[in-house]
């Protein structure tokens, strides 16, 4: 008769060079689940996550290196047989890991970091604006309402990454509508719409006390004129938590990112213009 031999859990390890070197290390002995739930998930979104007690911006991480062990890291080996957890020489470490010197321990990046690169826009998709003179920062369309605070927090996370935010309603209307004007915008394909709770409705027939707060009509217009102007990859709106507000958040496809005190929304803010093709000063921004 035939044993059946069952296999421990394997134990996963990860290290993590991040741009500041007081915060790279190393988690060993995770459970699978906790390094999906505490590093994959946060990181395949752009959202900080804790790592040995301190949060990280996924922006800043250098390298990843995942691997897995069937044995507890205390009992792993380098090849002069000191041992992982107590070395103090990481980048050796992470060498021997990686050209698979140490016995027991099998590398598995890929199967929770994508390793490949996004591609830069095509010639057909940067065919519909005109470049900036060299040395100009390029425009950024700014729609907003009345939220002066998402305004200037906004035109001011633009500067930080060398852009110049285009705010419509300051812009000079010089008699044209707005699909008139819009021809004064050539060189500009990505925008940025701020929904913020400006005006008190409610259903006709309901009490007053039913009323919810909408962005103004004139900036869902826009909302609107630019999706189908520039395309729902090239729009990112933001919009300010607040009580009863009510806005079309669930289209789908298009991008919606509360505008929050953690400062989370400037990564996603980064994320976008850069898949779209810009070159941004990040670091400045998330200082």
């Amino acid at each position: 008769m035939s044993t059946l031999i069952t296999l421990p859990k394997p134990k996963y390890h990860i290290y993590i060079e991040y741009s500041e070197p007081d915060k790279s290390g190393i988690r060993f002995n995770l459970t699978n689940a906790e390094i999906v739930g505490a590093f994959q998930e946060p990181f395949t979104n752009g959202e900080p996550f804790w790592f040995i007690g301190r949060l990280l911006n996924p922006i800043k991480v250098v390298q990843v290196v995942i691997f897995w062990s069937y044995q507890t890291a205390d009992q792993l080996r380098l090849p002069n047989q000191e041992q992982i957890v107590t070395t103090k020489d990481k980048k050796y470490l992470i060498d021997n890991i990686l050209k698979g010197k140490i016995k027991g321990v099998y590398v598995c990046t890929e199967e929770f970091v994508a390793t490949t690169q996004k591609q830069p826009p095509t010639t057909q998709q940067t065919l519909h604006y005109t470049p900036t003179p060299s040395g100009t920062p390029r425009r950024i369309i700014v729609v907003a309402g009345t939220d002066e605070t998402m305004k200037q927090t906004i035109t001011l996370a633009l500067k930080k990454l060398n852009l110049a935010a285009i705010i419509m309603s300051e812009e000079p209307y010089q008699g044209k509508k707005i699909f008139d004007r819009f021809s004064d915008y050539k060189d500009i394909d990505f925008a940025v719409v701020l929904l913020s709770p400006d005006v008190y409705v409610y259903p006709k027939g309901e009490e007053a006390t039913k009323r919810v707060r909408n962005p103004r009509q004139d900036v869902i217009l826009m909302f609107g004129f630019l999706l189908g102007k520039l395309g729902k990859e090239r729009v990112l709106a933001f919009y300010r938590e607040s009580p009863n507000f009510a806005f079309p958040i669930d289209f789908e496809g298009i991008k919606f990112v509360g505008l929050d005190d953690r400062g989370s929304w400037k990564l996603s803010l980064i994320r976008e213009l850069t898949g779209c093709g810009y070159t941004v000063d990040a670091e400045r921004l998330l200082r």
